[in-house]
């Protein structure tokens, strides 16, 4: 088993030192204590700039402020020397530790992660949240959008994704297919946090008949391929008489799949994605989603789900009596699909219990691998809508806040100079005085 004891404190020690760089060099800080009082160079530069205005005479001597922002500036330089001398120990004396002597960093601080998880260590956690995402009133299209604050530990285990950090983050249309020839259904939106990268990505489109797309490995989303009542590339499991392919009301293509409920009959219907090519990607983040519409409700469910290895996953889109009734609406969400699921285990599935009774529509069904922003710690999608999403004049946008309390001194450290985090709990087994 690793050290942990003489591993922390030494990344404890690091923590804080970043803590004092970052305190002198780019706080407004003034504390008192042992008889001395603190200022930060941002605090100098204040106090100068309060008392150096009575006069030409005194203004003469703002050059101190210059002087104090150079100060910062050579402070700052500091962390990045900081940063390198934490680099060197990672791959010297941490991979001894973790006996990976010779892996990349990335590599060695994902061996600590995995360790941590096998000897049940943990630190103290930053409690983290992505808000709801919001659409901007001027939006020319009506793309659906998705934002997810969790991650998959070394385990598999879903968690909280502790790299995020309080910020606000925008994702913006930047190519159409008004303005830049771009086919519709592949546009491309640029998702903005505020520190930290930027990262690129493209609507999840609707499929049609036997057209696929790799960006959705849903084939025939869109419900066009169906003769004398049985659809091409969906199979019924039970309840035949529930299914039906609707030409009167479509949100894209020609039709819809209707599902009519007589409040005694069960209907599940497949999509085997065995022969997805490119094969459907293991271990990675899936967005799920699909456009619905209520034409009426008395009773019971409909529920659109995924079957990995015959079990169902933890995602269920669900319309019931809580779902709008008379309007197109979206539903959506996050599944993460095992790295043991290979193409051949993984089934789309549209089911609705034996007490539905109602008049269901579902349209521009859609599964593709969610856009990761590693540094933000979140993953984003975003689902073709009826309307094309447009850039110029005027871009369409969503933006979400999120937030972390920041309370973890060891996660924040992780997060901000290791770009990990580190597996956490609300009885940390490392105490937090290490980096304090």
């Amino acid at each position: 088993m690793p050290n942990y004891t003489a591993i922390f404190e030494v990344l404890g020690q690091y923590a804080r030192a970043f803590k004092q760089i970052d305190n002198l060099a780019d706080r407004n800080l003034r504390f008192s204590g042992s008889g001395e009082t603190f200022r930060s160079l941002d605090k100098l530069r204040e106090e100068f700039v309060d008392v150096l205005n009575d006069g030409i005479v005194e203004r003469d001597r703002l050059d101190a402020v210059s002087v104090l922002t150079d100060a910062a500036r050579i402070a700052r330089g500091w962390r990045t020397l900081l940063q390198q001398s934490l680099a060197g120990w990672i791959g010297d004396a941490l991979g001894a530790e973790l006996n990976a002597g010779g892996a990349s960093q990335a590599e060695l601080l994902h061996e600590l992660q995995r360790a941590m998880l096998a000897d049940s260590e943990s630190i103290a956690a930053n409690a983290v949240g992505a808000g709801a995402v919001i659409s901007d009133a001027n939006n020319a299209g009506d793309s659906a959008c998705y934002v997810s604050d969790q991650t998959v530990d070394a385990e598999e285990n879903l968690v909280d994704d502790e790299r995020i950090l309080s910020q606000r983050i925008v994702i913006e249309c930047v190519r159409d297919n008004a303005h830049h020839r771009v086919p519709s259904g592949q546009e491309e939106f640029r998702i903005r946090p505020e520190h930290g990268p930027s990262v690129s990505t493209r609507v999840i489109p609707v499929t049609y008949g036997d057209f696929t797309d790799a960006r959705n490995a849903v084939t025939d989303a869109a419900f066009e391929s169906e003769a004398g009542g049985t659809f091409e590339h969906w199979g019924v499991e039970s309840g035949g008489g529930v299914f039906s392919r609707d030409t009167g009301l479509a949100l894209f293509g020609g039709g819809s799949l209707k599902i009519t409920g007589d409040g005694v009959t069960a209907g599940d219907l497949r999509q085997d994605l065995i022969d997805r090519d490119p094969p459907l990607e293991s271990g990675r983040v899936f967005a799920l989603g699909a456009w619905v519409y209520v034409a009426s409700h008395t009773a019971g469910s409909v529920m659109i789900d995924l079957l990995v290895d015959e079990v169902a996953s933890a995602l269920t889109l669900t319309i019931d009596g809580s779902t709008p009734t008379t309007q197109w609406l979206h539903k959506g969400g996050f599944e993460y699909v095992p790295r043991a699921s290979f193409p051949n285990k993984v089934k789309l599935r549209i089911r609705c219990s034996a007490d539905f009774d109602g008049v269901v529509h579902i349209d521009g069904a859609s599964l593709a691998p969610a856009a990761e922003v590693p540094p933000a710690g979140v993953r984003a999608a975003v689902f073709e809508g009826a309307n094309a999403p447009q850039a110029v004049p005027i871009a369409d946008r969503f933006t979400v806040d999120c937030t972390s309390d920041d309370a973890g001194a060891f996660q924040t450290f992780a997060r901000e100079h290791l770009g990990v985090a580190l597996p956490s709990s609300g009885s940390p087994t490392i105490s937090e005085t290490l980096a304090e």
